[in-house]
This record gives C-alpha cells, structure tokens and sequence, in this order.
C-alpha cells in the first residue's frame, strides 16, 4: 500500500502477544475495581462488541444497518427468559443465542438484501422498532417494565484472586469477537468482501457468490450482537427502552467516530461514546450538539475517524525521522523486465467442444427494442476471437450473456458443450470462464497483489469458514504462502511485479489494466472475456499487452476480445465477428473479414 507505514513480518507476533499481556493486566484491574469502574467498563465492553459487529458488515461489506439495536434485545430477553422462566445454564444460553440470533440475521439479511443501500437501512431500522413494540405489549418479555436479568456466577474459591467474574466474562467475550473480526481481516476472504463491497461485478467474475457471502457476513454479525445481548442481561433491568432504534443510531455514530473498518475504531468510539458522559458532567442537549459536532467532523475532515487520525501523527512522526519517505519510494520504482510464467490450466473441458456457442440469442431491457436479434456466435478452443461493431451493437452485451450477468429472452449459450444460458456468473467460473471490464474494476483502497488476490478465491476450499480462525489453522497458512506466490506469479506473467504492493487508487491506468488481467487469469480459466482491455494504454502498452495475449493463447486459453482498434483486431485475431444493430454483420477468419464489403462500410468506414 503505497505511503503506508508497516511493520517487520518479525515484529508482528510479539506485539500482538504484547497487546494480549497488556489486555489481561487490563482485565486484572478492572475486576479489582469499585462497582462505579466495572459498570463503566461493563458497559463499553457491550456496546464495543455491539460496534465491531456492526463495522463487520458497514465496513466490509457495506452494509449500514439499523437492526443491530434489535438483534441485541434478542439476546438480552432471550438470556434472561431462558434463565428465569426455564433454568437454564448460562454458559448453556450462550450458544444458543450466538446461533438464534444469527440465525435471525440470515433471515433479515436474505429478506433486507432484495433491496440495498437507503432502503436496506430503513429495513433494518423498522425491523429495529417492530421489536420493541413486540417487546413492550407482552407479558412474557415484562412490557415497559423490562425483566430482572440473571446474575453472572462467581469464581471457584481457587479464582477469587481474578477479582469480578462478570468483569472477566466481558472483558473475553469482547476479545474473542475481535479475534474473529481480525481474522477475517488478514485471511484472503477480506479482499473478497471489499470486492463485494465496492466493485461486485469484479467479485461476481471471479466466481464469489456476492449475495450469499452478504447474507453469511450479516448472519455472522448478528451471532455477534446476539452474544453482546448475552452479556448486556447481566447488567441489571433489560427493557425496551434499551434497545430503541436510538440505540442502532448510537451504535453507527460509535462505529464512524472510531474508523470504519479498523475493528480496534469502533471500540474506541464505543468507548468514548459510553463514558464520556458518565465522566464529564455537562448539559444533555450540549452533549448531543457536541457528538452531532465531532461526527460531522469526522465525515468531512477524518473519514477513517480516530484511528484514521492516529494512523495520520503515527506517519508523520516516521516520516520526520526518514523511514516513511523510503518506504514510499520503494513502493513506486519502474517494473523492471519480469519473468513470463504462464497460468496453469483447470483440467476437464471436453477436446472437441467449441469453448463458446450460442445460438439465435435474443435479447432487450425490459420491455425496450432489441439489442441483440438472433446472433449466432463460436468461439473455437485456444484461439483469439474478435468481437468488434459500432458503439451500441451489442458487443458488451454479448459478452455479459456469456459471462453469466445477463440472461437471453431467447437462445441458447453452450460452454464447452455444456447448456448454460440459464445459470449464472459464479457457474460460468466454475466452466472455466473468467472475464474483465471496459473499465478497470477493481478495489481502489487495495494493492495490486491484493487485487489479483481475489481472483483467486475458488483456489481457496472451504474459505468462508476457515477464515473465522484463519491465523492459526496451519492449512490455511500453506494456503496463504501458495496464494501469494500465485499471485506474485501472475503480477509477473503481465509485466507488473513490481506494482504488487502499491494501492491500485495510486497505479498508473496502464498497470491497472495489467493487474485486471493478472486477476482474471491468476486462477487459470480455460476461457478468458476481455472487455476493451486496451481503452486508455500507450502503442508500447499496447504491444506488450498483444504479447501477453499471444502467451496466453499458446497456453490453451480460448480468448474472446472486444477491442476498438482495427489494426490490432486484425492483426492479433484469428477470427473476428462484427456486430451492427444487434445483429451479426459477418463472421470467420480475420483476413476475409477484414475484405467483406460491408465490415469495411459499417465498421471501417471504407
């Protein structure tokens, strides 16, 4: 990441043991505290998990939501009813409301994510205020007057020296949903979830399920709300009053002060937002100007929030001592002259199968005119096909049928022999089937080697769950060696190794072309959609890209290629195909389509 300041590989697990001693003293002392303290911490401890669960999904996912405040009152009620009503162990209900309540969370998240960003808010947010209506008109929840929470157990005699179990309970289950939280974050399914985040076309093509990993990471969330309800019934009185929609707000505001998508943010938001008050004594309408002020300036001065500011005095300071400058100059130097190493290929196609066919595809917009009428189109194994025509003669569209993205009124489409015209983007991956876009999608905040990373996300078995604990699975950390030295491999295969670690917002375009490539056949697919991968690239750019293709092409990858330039069509191509209207003007050889008349009047305009 271009301008970042990091740490020696070395240093890392001593300052995270470091941190974790450091914890532990803190918890000591908290449990030996006055009831004023451990109330204070108890409190920041609940509403600190409550913000990481949140940041999980507005941070990595995108997804703002205003539930959160209602799937902790599920576990608070259900903490409490199960043990006063039923007699249950508490250690017992923990369980049961990290699944419950995860559970809840797929189902909103599967029935919020039809709709998205504004509307997916107000979803949440009426799920948010449903409950607490729910809460207040029923006997068994204690209506207005909330439930008497259980009573936390104390130590064994042998721990009475730990001081206040409830403090310690907390405290840990505050850690464990950090952990988690960063584990995910240096597993490989982090760049995925930014993908899905901010560019999920580049996601979707390289075969994640966009919508399902959204629904699992809202599950995920909501198991972790649900284990902060757990918790927060300790506390005293659980009541609706305490779970309002204001909550939800709260809970947002806390995130955004700290930093979205640091983790350690949100907990020093939550932080300051739940004992500033108890510790500066002011005026209640003042304190809400004064939090309405430091949020509206974080959004306009510090998006990234405290950590971001911190993050801000901690570069500074190095770079006053010279370390930064250094590190910044290392990140951008020239590529130099690389090793070309091909993909390896997905095994399995059948020999004699044509990679792409589609026959007589129909399609329009809705209820628009025709975009595409009766376009035959075959694309022969381990060739260049050319795909070229006028602005709007469908070529884009063409291609997002074959990829999966878009689906024919009428017509078949056949990879590989295979009928696929009714399946989506994730099972033309799984056919070996990978793609870029006209403009090079991908994740701005992330390096280059991150980028290409994602491509890479079928190579990587069972990841979703294996990325909850992904630092210390030895598996996982073999596959984060191999990933890395396949991804360093196709940064090299394309020219641009040296851009692996540089953020892709600060690359030149020409490089991010290059790492868009270097995504799409990291992974070795057998057929490979290029959407005018030469848009914006220098003559030399363009003629190493023309080398890379010819590389790509002797390694049995079949390529289909949209391009604007005639003379490089031409010239690259084994066969090219002209569309015009929707309609497929002529098809074969490059050389005989080159002298048809009407290419030559419609699109040469000769």
């Amino acid at each position: 990441m271009t301008g970042a300041i990091s740490l020696p590989r070395a240093s890392k697990p001593a300052l995270f043991v470091l941190a974790l001693a450091g914890y532990a003293v803190f918890a000591y002392w908290a449990a030996h505290s006055t009831l004023y303290i451990q109330g204070l911490v108890l409190v920041a401890a609940v509403f600190g998990m409550l913000a990481v669960s949140l940041d999980l999904v507005a941070g990595m996912v995108g997804l703002y939501s205003l539930g959160h405040a209602g799937l902790f009152a599920i576990g608070a009620y259900a903490t409490t009813i199960l043990y006063n009503d039923h007699h249950w162990n508490l250690f017992v209900i923990l369980p049961v409301c990290l699944a419950g309540v995860g559970a809840v969370g797929l189902l909103l998240g599967a029935i919020s994510l039809r709709v998205s960003g504004l509307y997916f808010a107000i979803t949440t947010f009426v799920f948010t205020l449903v409950l607490t209506v729910f809460a207040s008109d029923f006997k068994f929840t204690g209506g207005y007057g909330g439930l008497i929470g259980p009573i936390f157990p104390e130590f064994p005699s042998w721990l009475h020296w730990a001081g206040t179990s409830v403090t310690w309970a907390c405290l840990i289950a505050l850690l464990l949903a950090t952990l988690v939280v960063l584990a995910i974050r240096v597993s490989p399914l982090y760049p995925v979830l930014l993908a899905i985040r901010d560019a999920e076309p580049f996601a979707a093509a390289a075969g994640a399920p966009t919508a399902a990993v959204r629904v699992g990471v809202f599950g995920l969330s909501a198991a972790i709300a649900g284990g902060a309800g757990w918790m927060f019934a300790f506390q005293g009185i659980v009541s609706p009053s305490q779970f309002s929609w204001q909550v939800s707000v709260n809970i947002l505001v806390m995130v955004i002060l700290g930093g979205i998508n640091t983790t350690i943010g949100p907990i020093l938001g939550a932080v300051f937002i739940t004992v500033f008050p108890a510790q500066v004594n002011i005026n209640p309408f003042w304190q809400e100007v004064l939090f309405g002020a430091l949020f509206v300036a974080v959004i306009v001065a510090f998006p990234s929030g405290f950590v971001g500011l911190l993050r801000l005095v901690w570069r500074h300071a190095l770079r006053r001592l010279g370390a930064g400058r250094a590190r910044v100059e290392r990140a951008v130097e020239t590529p130099a002259a690389e090793a070309v190493v091909a993909p390896e290929r997905v095994n399995g196609a059948a020999p004699a199968a044509p990679a792409i066919e589609c026959h007589g595809i129909v399609f329009r917009y809705g209820s628009g005119p025709l975009v595409l009428n009766h376009v035959d189109f075959t694309v022969r194994r381990a060739t260049i096909h050319g795909l070229i025509g006028p602005n709007g003669s469908g070529k884009s569209t063409l291609v997002d049928l074959i990829s999966g993205r878009l689906r024919p009124v009428a017509g078949s489409i056949e990879i590989e022999g295979t009928p696929v015209d009714r399946q989506g983007v994730t099972t033309r991956v799984r056919h070996g089937v990978a793609r870029t876009f006209q403009s090079a999608v991908l994740v701005d905040e992330l390096s280059a080697r991150q980028n290409v990373q994602v491509g890479l996300y079928t190579r990587v078995p069972r990841l979703g769950p294996r990325s909850l604990a992904w630092p210390v699975i030895p598996s996982a950390r073999r596959d984060s060696r191999a990933l890395r030295e396949r991804v360093d491999e196709s940064l090299s295969f394309v020219g641009a190794r040296s851009w692996a670690p540089v953020r892709v917002s600060d690359v030149p375009h020409g490089i991010a072309q290059l790492t868009q490539l270097a995504a799409a056949s990291a992974w070795g697919p057998r057929t490979l959609i290029l959407d005018e991968p030469l848009a914006g690239l220098s003559p030399k750019e363009v003629e190493h890209a023309a080398s890379i293709l010819t590389k790509l092409k002797a390694s049995g990858v079949s390529i289909v290629l949209i391009e604007h330039q005639p003379r490089f069509v031409f010239a690259l191509c084994d066969e090219v195909t002209v569309l015009a209207a929707g309609e497929v003007v002529a098809t074969g050889p490059a050389a005989s389509v080159r002298e048809n008349e009407q290419v030559r009047e419609v699109y040469l305009g000769q």
